[in-house]
């Protein structure tokens, strides 16, 4: 029984020290963005006031996931960013309720930023698409 204990530990731990994002998640690997649909859908909803909820992943430099998980009441974006997977980030995890979704245009980039924060001393940047 110890025996089979130990073995469902270390899978657990094993599992747990990689992350393989689900085909609902929107990954932002450098630039190159997956499912962007998916965010584009959220946004909009977001407008609408229609619930929602989703997972964007954008990866370091060093290919370490920041996860930013969103999910939006109908009033209220609440979101939470997960460094823990990140080698050389702070390696923490913090909630943030936000009242919008703001786009700002560039020559270069559309930025999608959370605004309206009850927590200011974070990264509200969602997603960067380049042009």
């Amino acid at each position: 029984m110890k025996k089979a204990i130990w073995v469902v530990l270390i899978l657990f731990l094993i599992s747990g020290c990689s992350f393989n994002p689900s085909d609902y998640d929107v990954v932002d690997s450098h630039g190159e963005i997956t499912n962007l649909e998916k965010f584009m859908e959220f946004v909009e909803n977001v407008n609408q006031g229609k619930e929602d909820k989703i997972r964007v992943v954008r990866y370091t430099i060093e290919g370490d996931p920041i996860l930013h998980d969103l999910e939006f009441d109908g009033e209220t974006i609440t979101t939470t960013t997960d460094t823990t997977r990140d080698e050389f980030g702070d390696g923490s995890i913090s909630t943030a309720t936000c009242k919008s979704i703001n786009v700002e245009e560039t020559d270069e980039t559309t930025d999608y930023i959370l605004s309206g924060c009850n927590k200011t001393d974070r990264d509200n940047s969602i997603l960067v698409i380049w042009k």
